[in-house]
């Protein structure tokens, strides 16, 4: 009899050690993700010699190179160099 009964708390004790390790495992980050907050260079890279000359904010026209000015209201626009009297004008502050 009394081996059973320190058989049953023995048992009773792994049983409680085995859920309280599993719930603990499970809690923590998993070890098994693949998932990153890592962006490779090699994408971006790629990424900015295919990409094309902006829009000008004003007249829409493909330039290679914008100036960018903070508009009253807190917004930026990009115009080019003939658009740049426009933002004279308006007294906009370059970026």
């Amino acid at each position: 009899m009394r081996y059973a009964a320190i058989l049953i708390v023995l048992l009773f004790v792994v049983v409680v050690y085995w859920l309280f390790n599993r719930r603990h495992k499970r809690a923590g980050s998993p070890k098994t993700a693949t998932a990153s907050n890592v962006i490779s260079m090699d994408r971006h890279r790629k990424a900015k010699q295919s990409s094309t000359d902006q829009l000008c904010s004003s007249c829409k026209k493909r330039n290679g190179k914008l100036i960018f000015y903070a508009q009253d209201n807190g917004s930026v626009v990009g115009l080019c160099k003939d658009c740049k009297a426009k933002a004279q004008k308006k007294d906009m502050l370059p970026l």
